[in-house]
C-alpha cells in the first residue's frame, strides 16, 4: 500500500511519545490548575489519587508512566478540551475543534487581509465598477463565503 496519491502521507509517532505527552499535558494542566491528583483523579472519570498519578509522575520521578484507556481520554477532553487534546493530536496532525465549530481550511483573516488592500485602491476614487472588482473575482467570492459561515454561526448562537 505504497500509492500516496490513494493513501496520502502518513504520520508515525512511538507509543513513548504519546504516553510522554498525555502526561506533559496532564502535568501541565495539574501546575496551571492547581490541583491535586485526587482531583485530577476525579476530572479523568473518576480514578484513584494514585492512577491519576499513574497517568502524569512529576517529571524527575523513576516511575513509568501509564497509558490511559478511551474513556478516561475521553473524561480528558470534555473536562479540558484542545489543553490536553491538542498535544495528542498533533502527533497524528489533528486539533480539538468543538462540535459546531466550522473548521473551513482557509485562516479568514489572512483572505480579508488580502483582499482589503485591493478593495481600498478600487475605492479609493470613490467609484466602484465591475471591471475593477472582476479580477478579484475569486477572493471576493471566499471572503463571502466565509462571512456566510460566521454570520450562520452568529446567528445559531444568538438563537440559543
Amino acid at each position: 500500500m505504497s500509492a500516496p496519491h490513494i493513501h496520502g502521507p502518513r504520520r508515525t509517532f512511538s507509543a513513548s511519545s504519546a504516553v510522554e505527552t498525555q502526561a506533559d499535558s496532564l502535568r501541565r494542566i495539574k501546575t496551571d490548575d492547581g490541583l491535586t491528583y485526587k482531583d485530577l483523579g476525579r476530572y479523568l472519570g473518576g480514578k484513584s489519587e494514585d492512577r491519576a498519578a499513574a497517568y502524569a509522575p512529576p517529571k524527575d520521578s523513576e516511575r513509568a508512566i501509564a497509558a490511559m484507556d478511551m474513556l478516561t481520554f475521553l473524561a480528558a477532553c470534555e473536562t479540558w478540551r484542545g489543553r490536553f487534546a491538542d498535544p495528542l493530536l498533533a502527533l497524528v496532525g489533528g486539533r480539538w475543534a468543538d462540535a459546531g465549530s466550522v473548521c473551513t481550511g482557509d485562516p479568514g483573516a489572512l483572505t480579508l487581509a488580502t483582499l482589503l488592500p485591493a478593495i481600498i485602491e478600487i475605492e479609493k476614487d470613490g467609484i466602484t465598477s465591475a471591471d475593477e472588482l472582476a479580477p478579484h473575482e475569486a477572493l471576493i467570492r471566499r471572503v463571502h463565503a466565509l462571512t456566510t459561515v460566521w454570520l450562520e454561526m452568529i446567528a445559531q448562537e444568538s438563537a440559543r
